[in-house]
């Protein structure tokens, strides 16, 4: 048999013959390609690429790998953290649609043929979901066919050079996409109607543009001068309390306007440990239910009652709602990423911006921006209320001082 090895020194040690013209011109050719081409063949790589992609690896059989493999606790991400609980529950979701319509195709088919995923987006149209929702399914697609990887080389065993003329997918119109934000007259109605802490929780929702992640998070020990400076070190995502954020910036000290600090303060009254806002087992309070059983029947109404909005939002309405706020009343752009938990590193001018680390200049300003929504008086026995003293910007930052 003819091998590379015999081919490479057939060329390199055989002596030198006289050019005949064309004829050996070509046979020269002829051998180097073989020398060529003949490593390639017998390699692992090329039986794993070729040979074993025939009756290879189906697509549930790599996106359960994929999966696990972005489950590992020790995976670090850009962040530098393994993947948020979060986004693996949304991932497991898609996952599991996938594998029900994809699941039995081996990855070497698409390769050569994407109409089954074409298919499958065409399934995900017909049954109304959104643009971006499809594109977040088909990332998911992408990731699990590119993670089946040579295991020497680390390069992809299945190179799919996906066509969209073939996938036809929906394009992303960011217009149309679905963001609720509240206005301020509903944010008062949506405060005034509901009762107990969801009253409190949904002021300072509204008043402080934190996740409701963020804020069933928070503890007591984490409040500061009075209520009026929240530190945002860590979150609670079903039950579960994690000491990471979202992302690097969202960890950071926000201030509350003197009215949402006393209605803040109302609600803790004597205690000094445990979640702000916590259930009668003294665990963080889940913010589905929090949807369900108390912002949903606030918006929809009932039959007696008008519904403040006529239709489902999320706890993120309220977040939108200040940060359109805030614009209204000209916050500067560095403060109002910051008190928001968002990059500020798009230019030069973001990273030589240190305002923000004044926290006298930020408890000014969240005085003097306010909050943009009536907050019905509550008076409790024994807590300091809000007197004019500290209505004002300067009033709270000289009982502040005061104190300290």
């Amino acid at each position: 048999m003819w091998s590379s090895s015999s081919a490479i020194e057939y060329m390199t040690i055989r002596p030198k013959r006289v050019n005949a013209g064309p004829l050996f011109e070509r046979s020269v050719l002829q051998r180097r390609r073989v020398a060529t081409l003949t490593p390639m063949y017998d390699t692992v790589e090329h039986f794993e690429r070729v040979v074993l992609s025939v009756t290879g690896i189906t697509f549930r059989e790599q996106a359960d790998t994929w999966y696990a493999f972005m489950s590992n606790p020790r995976r670090q991400g850009k962040n530098g953290l393994p993947t948020a609980q979060s986004t693996l529950d949304t991932w497991k979701g898609i996952v599991e649609r996938m594998k029900e319509e994809l699941g039995d195709i081996p990855l070497s088919a698409l390769v050569q043929d994407q109409q089954p995923v074409a298919d499958f987006i065409t399934k995900l149209v017909k049954d109304g979901y959104e643009a971006k929702t499809i594109k977040n399914y088909f990332g998911v697609i992408k990731m699990v066919v590119a993670s089946a990887k040579d295991k020497s080389t680390r390069k992809p065993l299945f190179p799919v050079a996906w066509d969209n003329d073939v996938l036809l997918m929906p394009r992303v119109n960011a217009k149309k996409q679905n963001r609720p934000a509240f206005t301020d007259k509903q944010v008062s109605q949506i405060v005034e109607r509901a009762e107990g802490q969801y009253r409190v929780l949904f002021a300072v929702l509204a008043a402080s543009g934190l996740r409701i992640s963020e804020l069933l998070g928070l503890r007591i020990e984490n409040v500061f001068d009075d209520c009026y400076r929240l530190r945002i070190i860590e979150k609670n995502y079903a039950g579960r309390q994690e000491d990471r954020l979202k992302t690097a910036n969202a960890e950071r000290i926000v201030e509350l306007h003197s009215t949402a600090a006393q209605l803040l303060r109302s609600h803790i009254d004597q205690r000094t440990s445990g979640f702000v806002f916590e259930n009668k087992m003294h665990s963080a309070l889940c913010a589905t239910n929090i949807l369900k059983r108390y912002l949903h029947p606030v918006l929809l109404g009932s039959d007696d009652k008008p519904g403040v909005t006529g239709q489902k939002a999320g706890e993120h309405a309220f977040r939108r709602y200040r940060d359109g706020y805030l614009r209204t009343q000209n916050c500067p752009a560095g403060l109002l990423k910051y008190w928001l938990g968002h990059s500020r590193n798009q230019d030069m001018s973001d990273l030589y911006d240190g305002s923000v680390a004044n926290e006298a200049y930020r408890l000014e300003m969240s005085e003097k921006m306010g909050i943009g929504f009536e907050v019905p008086l509550v008076v409790v026995p024994n807590v300091p209320s809000c007197t004019e003293e500290t209505r004002t910007a300067a009033g709270a930052a000289a009982v502040l001082s005061a104190r300290s």
